[in-house]
Protein backbone atom coordinates (compact mmCIF):
# COMPACT_ATOMS: atom_id res chain seq x y z
CA UNK A 1 0.00 0.00 0.00
CA UNK A 2 2.75 2.39 1.06
CA UNK A 3 4.77 1.23 -1.91
CA UNK A 4 1.92 1.98 -4.27
CA UNK A 5 1.49 5.44 -2.77
CA UNK A 6 5.22 6.15 -3.21
CA UNK A 7 4.99 5.06 -6.81
CA UNK A 8 1.99 7.26 -7.37
CA UNK A 9 3.72 10.25 -5.78
CA UNK A 10 6.88 9.62 -7.80
CA UNK A 11 4.90 9.47 -11.03
CA UNK A 12 3.08 12.67 -10.10
CA UNK A 13 6.38 14.44 -9.40
CA UNK A 14 7.83 13.29 -12.70
CA UNK A 15 4.71 14.45 -14.55
CA UNK A 16 4.77 17.81 -12.79
CA UNK A 17 8.44 18.40 -13.61
CA UNK A 18 7.83 17.47 -17.22
CA UNK A 19 4.93 19.83 -17.50
CA UNK A 20 6.95 22.65 -15.98
CA UNK A 21 9.83 22.07 -18.37
CA UNK A 22 7.41 22.00 -21.29
CA UNK A 23 5.81 25.28 -20.27
CA UNK A 24 9.23 26.90 -19.89
CA UNK A 25 10.23 25.79 -23.38
CA UNK A 26 6.89 26.99 -24.73
CA UNK A 27 7.30 30.36 -23.09
CA UNK A 28 10.84 30.59 -24.43
CA UNK A 29 9.64 29.75 -27.95
CA UNK A 30 6.92 32.37 -27.79
CA UNK A 31 9.42 34.99 -26.64
CA UNK A 32 11.87 34.03 -29.37
CA UNK A 33 9.27 34.15 -32.17
CA UNK A 34 7.04 37.12 -31.28
CA UNK A 35 4.48 38.02 -32.42
CA UNK A 36 2.56 34.76 -32.73
CA UNK A 37 -0.77 36.46 -32.02
CA UNK A 38 -3.24 36.96 -34.95
CA UNK A 39 -5.35 39.53 -33.16
CA UNK A 40 -6.53 42.59 -35.15
CA UNK A 41 -4.23 44.78 -33.12
CA UNK A 42 -1.20 42.69 -33.94
CA UNK A 43 -1.98 42.60 -37.68
CA UNK A 44 -2.47 46.36 -37.77
CA UNK A 45 0.68 47.13 -35.92
CA UNK A 46 2.67 44.74 -38.05
CA UNK A 47 1.27 46.07 -41.30
CA UNK A 48 1.78 49.72 -40.35
CA UNK A 49 5.30 49.03 -39.24
CA UNK A 50 6.17 47.26 -42.48
CA UNK A 51 4.43 49.88 -44.60
CA UNK A 52 6.03 52.78 -42.81
CA UNK A 53 9.41 51.25 -43.17
CA UNK A 54 9.07 50.99 -46.95
CA UNK A 55 7.40 54.40 -47.26
CA UNK A 56 10.11 56.09 -45.30
CA UNK A 57 12.76 54.63 -47.54
CA UNK A 58 10.97 55.53 -50.81
CA UNK A 59 8.99 58.65 -49.91
CA UNK A 60 11.71 60.39 -47.97
CA UNK A 61 13.93 60.28 -51.00
CA UNK A 62 11.24 61.40 -53.44
CA UNK A 63 9.58 63.91 -51.16
CA UNK A 64 12.85 65.45 -50.10
CA UNK A 65 13.76 65.91 -53.75
CA UNK A 66 10.30 67.31 -54.53
CA UNK A 67 10.38 69.66 -51.58
CA UNK A 68 13.87 70.76 -52.54
CA UNK A 69 12.74 71.50 -56.10
CA UNK A 70 9.64 73.26 -54.81
CA UNK A 71 11.64 75.39 -52.41
CA UNK A 72 14.16 76.27 -55.11
CA UNK A 73 11.34 77.19 -57.50
CA UNK A 74 9.59 79.36 -54.92
CA UNK A 75 12.86 81.00 -53.90
CA UNK A 76 13.53 81.85 -57.52
CA UNK A 77 10.15 83.57 -57.92
CA UNK A 78 9.83 87.07 -56.55
CA UNK A 79 6.05 87.59 -56.57
CA UNK A 80 6.33 91.37 -56.73
CA UNK A 81 8.74 91.07 -59.63
CA UNK A 82 6.47 88.53 -61.34
CA UNK A 83 3.43 90.80 -60.97
CA UNK A 84 5.43 93.73 -62.32
CA UNK A 85 6.59 91.68 -65.32
CA UNK A 86 3.07 90.43 -66.04
CA UNK A 87 1.61 93.93 -65.85
CA UNK A 88 4.33 95.13 -68.20
CA UNK A 89 3.47 92.35 -70.69
CA UNK A 90 -0.28 92.95 -70.54
CA UNK A 91 0.06 96.73 -70.66
CA UNK A 92 2.24 96.44 -73.77
CA UNK A 93 -0.49 94.27 -75.30
CA UNK A 94 -3.07 96.88 -74.28
CA UNK A 95 -1.01 99.69 -75.78
CA UNK A 96 -0.85 97.82 -79.08
CA UNK A 97 -4.66 97.55 -79.06
CA UNK A 98 -5.08 101.30 -79.50
CA UNK A 99 -1.77 102.24 -81.17
CA UNK A 100 -1.98 99.51 -83.80
CA UNK A 101 1.74 98.81 -83.34
CA UNK A 102 1.66 95.10 -84.13
CA UNK A 103 5.46 94.82 -84.37
CA UNK A 104 5.79 95.56 -80.65
CA UNK A 105 3.94 92.32 -79.83
CA UNK A 106 6.60 90.01 -81.27
CA UNK A 107 8.90 90.30 -78.27
CA UNK A 108 6.15 89.33 -75.80
CA UNK A 109 5.61 85.76 -77.06
CA UNK A 110 7.72 82.62 -77.40
CA UNK A 111 7.18 82.05 -81.12
CA UNK A 112 9.62 79.12 -81.25
CA UNK A 113 6.65 76.79 -80.64
CA UNK A 114 3.04 76.64 -81.83
CA UNK A 115 1.29 77.79 -78.64
CA UNK A 116 3.23 81.04 -78.59
CA UNK A 117 2.61 81.51 -82.32
CA UNK A 118 -1.15 81.00 -81.89
CA UNK A 119 -1.27 83.41 -78.94
CA UNK A 120 0.56 86.07 -80.97
CA UNK A 121 -1.68 85.58 -84.02
CA UNK A 122 -4.80 85.91 -81.86
CA UNK A 123 -3.48 89.12 -80.31
CA UNK A 124 -2.82 90.62 -83.75
CA UNK A 125 -6.39 89.76 -84.77
CA UNK A 126 -7.65 91.56 -81.68
CA UNK A 127 -5.66 94.67 -82.60
CA UNK A 128 -7.05 94.64 -86.13
CA UNK A 129 -10.62 94.10 -84.95
CA UNK A 130 -10.60 96.90 -82.36
CA UNK A 131 -9.07 99.27 -84.92
CA UNK A 132 -11.85 98.44 -87.40
CA UNK A 133 -14.57 98.65 -84.74
CA UNK A 134 -13.49 102.09 -83.51
CA UNK A 135 -13.01 103.46 -87.04
CA UNK A 136 -16.51 102.40 -88.04
CA UNK A 137 -17.91 104.30 -85.05
CA UNK A 138 -15.66 107.39 -85.35
CA UNK A 139 -14.09 106.59 -82.00
CA UNK A 140 -10.46 107.03 -80.92
CA UNK A 141 -9.04 105.25 -77.91
CA UNK A 142 -6.87 107.54 -75.83
CA UNK A 143 -5.65 104.89 -73.42
CA UNK A 144 -6.16 101.21 -72.73
CA UNK A 145 -4.67 100.14 -69.42
CA UNK A 146 -4.38 96.71 -67.84
CA UNK A 147 -3.85 95.53 -64.28
CA UNK A 148 -3.47 91.94 -63.14
CA UNK A 149 -4.24 90.00 -59.99
CA UNK A 150 -2.27 86.77 -59.60
CA UNK A 151 -4.36 83.95 -58.14
CA UNK A 152 -2.11 80.86 -58.36
CA UNK A 153 1.40 80.05 -59.56
CA UNK A 154 2.53 76.56 -60.63
CA UNK A 155 6.23 76.08 -61.43
CA UNK A 156 6.60 73.24 -63.96
CA UNK A 157 10.24 72.64 -64.89
CA UNK A 158 11.21 75.73 -66.90
CA UNK A 159 7.57 76.80 -67.40
CA UNK A 160 5.71 79.03 -64.96
CA UNK A 161 1.94 78.50 -65.11
CA UNK A 162 -0.08 81.41 -63.71
CA UNK A 163 -3.81 81.78 -63.06
CA UNK A 164 -4.64 85.47 -63.09
CA UNK A 165 -7.45 87.98 -63.50
CA UNK A 166 -6.87 90.87 -65.87
CA UNK A 167 -8.86 94.10 -65.66
CA UNK A 168 -8.85 96.39 -68.72
CA UNK A 169 -9.82 100.06 -68.64
CA UNK A 170 -10.64 101.64 -72.02
CA UNK A 171 -10.78 105.44 -72.44
CA UNK A 172 -12.17 106.83 -75.71
CA UNK A 173 -13.46 109.99 -77.37
CA UNK A 174 -15.62 110.70 -80.42
CA UNK A 175 -13.55 112.02 -83.33
CA UNK A 176 -16.00 114.67 -84.55
CA UNK A 177 -16.65 116.24 -81.17
CA UNK A 178 -14.96 119.46 -80.09
CA UNK A 179 -13.63 119.08 -76.56
CA UNK A 180 -15.13 115.61 -76.45
CA UNK A 181 -15.58 114.20 -72.94
CA UNK A 182 -13.68 111.02 -72.17
CA UNK A 183 -15.88 107.93 -71.98
CA UNK A 184 -14.64 104.79 -70.25
CA UNK A 185 -15.51 101.14 -69.80
CA UNK A 186 -13.95 98.06 -68.19
CA UNK A 187 -13.55 94.40 -69.08
CA UNK A 188 -12.38 91.57 -66.82
CA UNK A 189 -10.79 88.37 -68.18
CA UNK A 190 -9.55 85.19 -66.48
CA UNK A 191 -6.29 83.88 -67.91
CA UNK A 192 -4.33 80.66 -67.56
CA UNK A 193 -0.97 81.88 -68.80
CA UNK A 194 2.27 79.93 -69.15
CA UNK A 195 5.52 81.91 -69.06
CA UNK A 196 9.03 80.94 -70.02
CA UNK A 197 12.30 82.83 -69.69
CA UNK A 198 14.05 83.76 -72.91
CA UNK A 199 17.27 85.77 -72.65
CA UNK A 200 16.54 86.44 -68.97
CA UNK A 201 13.11 87.85 -69.81
CA UNK A 202 9.67 86.37 -69.12
CA UNK A 203 7.64 85.86 -72.30
CA UNK A 204 4.30 84.16 -73.01
CA UNK A 205 4.57 80.46 -73.83
CA UNK A 206 0.77 80.07 -74.05
CA UNK A 207 -2.31 82.02 -72.98
CA UNK A 208 -5.81 80.56 -72.55
CA UNK A 209 -8.77 82.80 -71.72
CA UNK A 210 -12.37 83.60 -72.60
CA UNK A 211 -11.90 86.42 -75.09
CA UNK A 212 -14.45 89.23 -75.16
CA UNK A 213 -13.61 89.71 -78.87
CA UNK A 214 -13.80 86.02 -79.79
CA UNK A 215 -16.92 86.08 -81.96
CA UNK A 216 -15.77 89.17 -83.85
CA UNK A 217 -12.45 87.54 -84.78
CA UNK A 218 -14.18 85.08 -87.10
CA UNK A 219 -14.06 87.85 -89.69
CA UNK A 220 -10.29 87.46 -89.90
CA UNK A 221 -8.95 84.37 -91.65
CA UNK A 222 -5.38 85.08 -90.62
CA UNK A 223 -3.25 87.90 -89.32
CA UNK A 224 -3.23 89.76 -92.64
CA UNK A 225 -6.27 88.96 -94.80
CA UNK A 226 -9.87 89.04 -93.68
CA UNK A 227 -13.22 87.84 -94.94
CA UNK A 228 -15.58 90.16 -96.86
CA UNK A 229 -17.42 92.56 -94.59
CA UNK A 230 -20.83 91.31 -95.70
CA UNK A 231 -21.72 87.63 -95.58
CA UNK A 232 -24.98 86.00 -96.60
CA UNK A 233 -27.44 85.89 -93.72
CA UNK A 234 -28.42 82.55 -92.23
CA UNK A 235 -31.42 84.05 -90.43
CA UNK A 236 -35.04 84.69 -91.14
CA UNK A 237 -35.19 88.34 -92.16
CA UNK A 238 -38.52 88.86 -90.41
CA UNK A 239 -37.61 90.99 -87.41
CA UNK A 240 -41.14 91.57 -86.15
CA UNK A 241 -42.04 89.76 -82.93
CA UNK A 242 -45.56 89.87 -81.60
CA UNK A 243 -45.86 90.07 -77.85
CA UNK A 244 -47.53 86.88 -76.65
CA UNK A 245 -48.60 88.49 -73.42
CA UNK A 246 -48.04 91.67 -71.48
CA UNK A 247 -47.62 91.64 -67.75
CA UNK A 248 -46.81 94.80 -65.84
CA UNK A 249 -44.47 93.72 -63.05
CA UNK A 250 -42.59 95.45 -60.28
CA UNK A 251 -39.07 96.26 -61.47
CA UNK A 252 -36.69 98.83 -60.02
CA UNK A 253 -34.43 99.75 -62.94
CA UNK A 254 -31.93 101.82 -60.98
CA UNK A 255 -31.47 99.14 -58.32
CA UNK A 256 -31.03 96.58 -61.10
CA UNK A 257 -28.19 98.70 -62.52
CA UNK A 258 -26.67 99.22 -59.07
CA UNK A 259 -26.71 95.44 -58.52
CA UNK A 260 -25.17 94.83 -61.94
CA UNK A 261 -22.36 97.27 -61.14
CA UNK A 262 -21.73 95.92 -57.64
CA UNK A 263 -21.42 92.31 -58.78
CA UNK A 264 -19.87 92.80 -62.22
CA UNK A 265 -16.82 90.77 -61.20
CA UNK A 266 -13.24 91.10 -62.38
CA UNK A 267 -14.09 94.01 -64.69
CA UNK A 268 -14.43 96.49 -61.83
CA UNK A 269 -11.16 95.98 -60.01
CA UNK A 270 -8.58 93.27 -59.49
CA UNK A 271 -8.58 93.00 -55.69
CA UNK A 272 -12.27 92.32 -55.13
CA UNK A 273 -12.12 88.51 -55.24
CA UNK A 274 -14.30 88.57 -58.37
CA UNK A 275 -17.10 90.22 -56.38
CA UNK A 276 -19.86 87.88 -57.50
CA UNK A 277 -22.83 87.50 -55.16
CA UNK A 278 -21.95 84.44 -53.07
CA UNK A 279 -25.65 83.69 -52.51
CA UNK A 280 -25.67 82.13 -55.99
CA UNK A 281 -23.68 79.45 -57.79
CA UNK A 282 -20.95 80.57 -60.18
CA UNK A 283 -21.40 78.87 -63.56
CA UNK A 284 -18.09 79.91 -65.08
CA UNK A 285 -16.56 76.73 -66.47
CA UNK A 286 -20.02 75.11 -66.57
CA UNK A 287 -21.49 76.81 -69.61
CA UNK A 288 -21.02 80.42 -68.51
CA UNK A 289 -22.47 82.71 -65.84
CA UNK A 290 -24.05 85.41 -68.02
CA UNK A 291 -27.71 84.31 -67.75
CA UNK A 292 -27.41 83.45 -64.05
CA UNK A 293 -26.14 87.00 -63.52
CA UNK A 294 -28.97 88.57 -65.54
CA UNK A 295 -31.58 86.62 -63.56
CA UNK A 296 -30.03 87.97 -60.36
CA UNK A 297 -30.07 91.53 -61.74
CA UNK A 298 -33.78 91.17 -62.54
CA UNK A 299 -35.01 89.34 -59.45
CA UNK A 300 -32.71 89.70 -56.46
CA UNK A 301 -34.15 91.91 -53.69
CA UNK A 302 -30.93 93.89 -53.77
CA UNK A 303 -31.44 94.34 -57.54
CA UNK A 304 -34.52 94.83 -59.69
CA UNK A 305 -36.77 92.93 -57.28
CA UNK A 306 -38.90 91.34 -60.01
CA UNK A 307 -41.11 88.56 -58.55
CA UNK A 308 -39.86 85.08 -59.45
CA UNK A 309 -41.14 81.54 -58.99
CA UNK A 310 -42.51 78.56 -60.87
CA UNK A 311 -39.99 77.50 -63.49
CA UNK A 312 -37.84 80.60 -62.90
CA UNK A 313 -35.97 80.09 -59.63
CA UNK A 314 -32.25 80.22 -58.74
CA UNK A 315 -30.43 77.29 -60.32
CA UNK A 316 -33.31 76.29 -62.62
CA UNK A 317 -32.81 75.92 -66.39
CA UNK A 318 -34.86 79.05 -66.98
CA UNK A 319 -32.64 80.94 -64.53
CA UNK A 320 -29.28 79.93 -66.04
CA UNK A 321 -29.93 79.06 -69.71
CA UNK A 322 -30.02 81.93 -72.22
CA UNK A 323 -32.60 80.46 -74.63
CA UNK A 324 -34.85 79.45 -71.75
CA UNK A 325 -34.72 82.85 -70.06
CA UNK A 326 -35.47 84.67 -73.33
CA UNK A 327 -38.49 82.44 -73.95
CA UNK A 328 -39.68 82.77 -70.35
CA UNK A 329 -39.55 86.57 -70.35
CA UNK A 330 -41.47 86.81 -73.62
CA UNK A 331 -44.05 84.10 -72.89
CA UNK A 332 -44.72 85.36 -69.37
CA UNK A 333 -45.20 88.91 -70.63
CA UNK A 334 -42.49 90.22 -68.29
CA UNK A 335 -40.44 91.21 -71.32
CA UNK A 336 -41.25 92.55 -74.77
CA UNK A 337 -38.99 92.11 -77.81
CA UNK A 338 -38.62 95.60 -79.28
CA UNK A 339 -36.81 94.31 -82.35
CA UNK A 340 -34.34 91.72 -83.62
CA UNK A 341 -31.63 92.40 -86.16
CA UNK A 342 -28.01 92.86 -87.11
CA UNK A 343 -25.93 95.78 -85.91
CA UNK A 344 -26.59 97.76 -89.09
CA UNK A 345 -30.33 97.09 -88.96
CA UNK A 346 -30.68 98.16 -85.33
CA UNK A 347 -28.54 101.30 -85.64
CA UNK A 348 -30.02 102.59 -88.92
CA UNK A 349 -31.50 106.06 -88.26
CA UNK A 350 -35.28 106.26 -88.47
CA UNK A 351 -37.94 108.97 -88.34
CA UNK A 352 -38.43 108.37 -84.63
CA UNK A 353 -34.79 107.94 -83.59
CA UNK A 354 -31.54 109.22 -85.06
CA UNK A 355 -29.78 106.38 -83.29
CA UNK A 356 -32.05 103.72 -84.74
CA UNK A 357 -34.21 101.25 -82.87
CA UNK A 358 -31.36 100.62 -80.41
CA UNK A 359 -32.09 104.09 -79.04
CA UNK A 360 -35.38 102.86 -77.56
CA UNK A 361 -33.66 100.84 -74.84
CA UNK A 362 -33.66 102.01 -71.22
CA UNK A 363 -31.37 101.17 -68.34
CA UNK A 364 -32.36 97.78 -66.96
CA UNK A 365 -33.46 96.48 -70.38
CA UNK A 366 -31.71 93.47 -71.89
CA UNK A 367 -29.85 92.46 -75.03
CA UNK A 368 -29.74 88.78 -76.03
CA UNK A 369 -27.05 87.75 -78.51
CA UNK A 370 -28.04 85.11 -81.07
CA UNK A 371 -25.31 83.13 -82.87
CA UNK A 372 -27.67 81.04 -85.00
CA UNK A 373 -31.40 80.30 -85.34
CA UNK A 374 -32.84 79.74 -81.86
CA UNK A 375 -29.36 79.83 -80.35
CA UNK A 376 -29.17 82.62 -77.79
CA UNK A 377 -25.54 82.55 -76.68
CA UNK A 378 -25.28 85.49 -74.32
CA UNK A 379 -27.21 88.04 -72.23
CA UNK A 380 -26.30 91.55 -71.10
CA UNK A 381 -28.11 94.33 -69.24
CA UNK A 382 -28.17 98.01 -70.21
CA UNK A 383 -26.39 99.90 -67.41
CA UNK A 384 -25.91 103.31 -69.00
CA UNK A 385 -25.12 105.39 -72.08
CA UNK A 386 -21.93 107.14 -73.11
CA UNK A 387 -21.62 110.81 -74.06
CA UNK A 388 -23.21 110.10 -77.46
CA UNK A 389 -26.04 108.05 -76.04
CA UNK A 390 -24.42 104.77 -77.08
CA UNK A 391 -25.87 101.92 -74.97
CA UNK A 392 -23.45 100.37 -72.46
CA UNK A 393 -23.84 96.92 -70.91
CA UNK A 394 -22.70 94.75 -68.02
CA UNK A 395 -22.34 90.98 -68.24
CA UNK A 396 -20.58 87.95 -66.78
CA UNK A 397 -18.35 85.12 -68.11
CA UNK A 398 -16.18 87.72 -69.77
CA UNK A 399 -16.93 90.32 -67.12
CA UNK A 400 -18.05 93.62 -68.64
CA UNK A 401 -18.62 96.96 -66.89
CA UNK A 402 -20.35 99.70 -68.93
CA UNK A 403 -19.01 98.31 -72.24
CA UNK A 404 -20.39 99.40 -75.66
CA UNK A 405 -23.16 96.91 -76.32
CA UNK A 406 -21.81 95.43 -79.58
CA UNK A 407 -18.08 95.32 -78.77
CA UNK A 408 -16.79 91.84 -79.56
CA UNK A 409 -19.86 90.83 -81.57
CA UNK A 410 -18.72 91.67 -85.09
CA UNK A 411 -19.52 88.37 -86.78
CA UNK A 412 -22.03 88.88 -89.61
CA UNK A 413 -24.11 85.96 -88.33
CA UNK A 414 -24.85 87.65 -85.00
CA UNK A 415 -28.35 89.01 -84.37
CA UNK A 416 -29.39 91.01 -81.34
CA UNK A 417 -32.69 90.69 -79.45
CA UNK A 418 -33.62 94.00 -77.81
CA UNK A 419 -35.82 93.12 -74.82
CA UNK A 420 -37.73 95.75 -72.86
CA UNK A 421 -38.65 94.73 -69.31
CA UNK A 422 -42.30 95.58 -68.63
CA UNK A 423 -41.77 97.14 -65.26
Amino acid sequence: MIKNRISTVSFSLILFVSLMLGCENGIKNVKDNQPKSFSKEAITDSTESSSNKNDIHVNDKDLNQMESNKENSIKNIDMNELKSELEKIYNERSTALFSGDIASLNTLFDTSQKYGQLALENEIKRVKYLNDWSSERNITFGRIGSSVSIKKVYPQDNILKVNLHESYKFDYVYDKDINSPIDSFRIGIRHTTSLIKKNEKWVIYSDRYTDCFEDALHRYTNVVAKLPEKLSSVHNTNNNYQTVNYCKVFYDRQKAVDYADKYCGAALETNNDLKYNKKYNDYNGRGGDCTNYISQVLADKEGGGMPFGGTWTPGSKTWVNANSLKNYLINSGKGTVINVGTFKELTKPSKTSAKGIIGNLQIGDLIAYEKGPNNIDHFAVITGFDSHGYPLVNSHTTDRYHVPWDLGWGDAKIRFFLIHING
